[in-house]
This record gives structure tokens, sequence and C-alpha cells, in this order.
């Protein structure tokens, strides 16, 4: 479920941001006058375009890794017998506790 809500979000953000690319690209073809400072027009296009498609491409791979992750990597829970092996007995060191901070 969760999966699926981030897809969606995920799929709308990219409608929304290259939609705003296309139409800095448009108003860099059109009306490069609205935009101060631009030296090369045809530069400036070029590179708005390739950014925009850049983003959609990889925004396509990401949403491929989550549908991925999401439906083929399923991963078990442990099961807690009592035992280590358990969400109740799970410690990070099995071994010789340092003593160094405490009072013995």
């Amino acid at each position: 479920m969760l999966g699926s809500l981030l897809i969606r979000g995920c799929s709308r953000v990219l409608i929304i941001l290259s939609s705003l690319q296309a139409w800095c690209s448009i108003l860099i073809h059109f009306q490069p006058f609205y935009i101060g400072g631009l030296d090369s027009v045809s530069g400036t296009e070029n590179s708005a375009l390739g950014a925009m498609f850049t983003f959609i491409g990889v925004f396509v791979l990401s949403l491929g890794g989550m549908y991925y992750d999401a439906n083929y990597k399923k991963e078990p829970a442990p099961e807690d017998d009592g035992t280590a092996n358990g969400a109740e007995g799970y410690q990070l060191s099995k071994g010789d506790v340092p003593t160094y901070g405490t009072s013995s």
C-alpha cells in the first residue's frame, strides 16, 4: 500500500516538475527577452530540454526501483521464539562486552 502511494505521489511530482521545465524551455525559445542575462538562447534552451529529459529518465528509473522493491524484495519477519534470533533477544554483540565507562 505504501509503495503504490509513493509511486502515485512521485508521479504527480514528475508531472508538475517536468511541466515547469518544459515551460522554461518554451519561454526561452519564444520569449528570451523576459529572462535577463542569457548569453546564448539556443544553448540555454538545449540545456533546459536536456535537464528535463534527464529528470524524466532518472525519475522513471526511480519509479521502477520502487516498484521492484515493493513487489519483489519481500523479506520474512524473524519469528520471536525467545532465543537470540528473535526481536526480544536481539543483541549487537555476543562476545565480551568492554568494561570501560562502567564502575566495575
